[in-house]
């Protein structure tokens, strides 16, 4: 059996690590101890359960892997995620936010079906069946202020999107998280172009682009943005 020592992370709210800091891996306390949601790591350490965080398999922890400056995660956090899918990164978000609520907005009803099986048991995340393009359509869903938009949606017009959600729902001084994805928008046009353009429509909305980072190795042809 192999001795895994996990430690919390120096830098994020509610994120642990184990390993060299050249090869960290990730993990997030378990909310429901036993239970896997899409057949990761279980690890015990010191009478507590982690789930191990693929940054292969989650922007979020890719993001999170490439150690930006701005630590948005917080216990009691009430975050819109559009595009929530079948539900790995919503629930390591569902880990970390125990005191919040994550409302977790899908489009594609297969999706949303599996994502409602794998976390029937997380009472702080609420799956909303919508397209993220009408954030005017899902308003009667969510309840609280929300301080957190997490967006992770494949589809041509991804900044747009964000600035029409935010508007709608992001509080003053909230923060979005932007995952872009450059062959979703043009795959023709090379990458640097897509993303340079996407950020001159965060920009001309009015919002500040705080940090930009390249998650290419876990994740290609992507970029991350944190906005405020």
């Amino acid at each position: 059996m192999v001795n895994i020592e996990i430690r919390a992370h120096p830098k994020y709210s509610n994120i642990f690590i184990s390993g060299h800091p050249s090869s960290l891996k990730l993990y997030t306390k378990n909310l429901i101890p036993g239970k896997r949601v899409y057949g990761e790591r279980l690890i015990t350490y010191k009478n507590t359960e982690y789930r191990e965080w693929d940054p292969y398999r989650s922007k979020l922890a890719a993001l999170l892997l490439e150690n930006p400056s701005t630590d948005f995660l917080k216990s009691n956090l009430n975050c819109l995620y559009l595009g929530a899918s079948s539900g790995t990164t919503i629930s390591h978000l569902s880990d970390i936010a125990y005191e919040g609520i994550i409302y977790g907005v899908e489009m594609a009803h297969r999706s949303v079906r599996q994502l409602i099986q794998n976390i029937s048991n997380r009472k702080n995340i609420i799956p909303i069946i919508g397209d993220a393009n009408f954030p005017e359509n899902y308003a009667k869903s969510i309840f609280t202020e929300i301080n957190l938009i997490y967006q992770d949606v494949a589809q041509p017009n991804q900044a747009e999107i964000a600035i029409s959600n935010c508007k709608y729902y992001l509080k003053d001084e909230g923060t979005l998280i932007l995952a872009i994805k450059s062959q979703s928008i043009n795959s023709v046009q090379k990458s640097e172009k897509v993303y340079a353009r996407e950020k001159r429509t965060v920009k001309n909305a009015g919002y500040e682009i705080i940090e930009s980072l390249n998650i290419h190795k876990y994740a290609a042809n992507h970029i991350i943005l944190i906005i405020k």
